[in-house]
């Protein structure tokens, strides 16, 4: 059973190769644990290191989702723009 849930934010598609379409509608990831993930968005990053990283963010206590975490993506060069 997957215990720890990530969402991918809009900068990761903008960003990336990675593409929507991959995804589930609600663009969530479901892992086992935190570390699970993280491992993920390692791996993920090594595709495409030269454009910037993908970011692991754990959600913010008062979030209401059902989410864990957030993916977002920072580009080598450029600014950053929260989604």
């Amino acid at each position: 059973m997957a215990d720890y849930i990530v969402e991918l934010k809009d900068s990761v598609f903008r960003e990336t190769p990675l593409a929507e379409a991959d995804f589930d509608d609600d663009r969530r990831l479901a892992f086992d644990s935190k570390a699970d993930a993280e491992e993920w968005v390692t791996e993920q990053n090594r595709n495409h290191a030269s454009m910037g990283q993908l970011t692991l963010h754990t959600a913010h206590p008062a979030d209401t989702s059902a989410v864990d975490a957030y993916v977002v993506f920072r580009p080598v060069n450029g600014v950053w723009v929260p989604d």
